[in-house]
């Protein structure tokens, strides 16, 4: 199954590698003959990770960005060098 898609070649082999270093065995899958013709746009130009179907879901999981936590909007915890509490500008 598909888990990633990209029109670069190293960005594949390094998502595909993140997937082996979990233990799921993952492969690089590029059209006959786009790279002989050099070809890079369009459904020929994709490149795919594939996975077994099995490990769909762990890979899917593996590659989705973690939540990042939301900044706030205040600058209530800077603190500046120099400056002590109690001093202003």
């Amino acid at each position: 199954m598909v888990v990633y898609q990209t029109h670069d070649v190293m960005d594949a082999h390094i998502v595909a590698g993140r997937l082996q270093v979990e233990s799921i065995p993952a492969m690089v899958h590029r059209p006959i003959g786009a790279a002989a013709l050099g070809i890079t746009i369009g459904s020929l130009g994709e490149i795919r990770v594939l996975v077994n179907p099995a490990d769909y879901e762990h890979a899917i999981a593996i590659l989705e960005p973690d939540e990042q936590d939301v900044l706030t909007d205040t600058n209530d915890t800077i603190s500046y060098y120099g400056l002590d509490e109690n001093e202003s500008e």
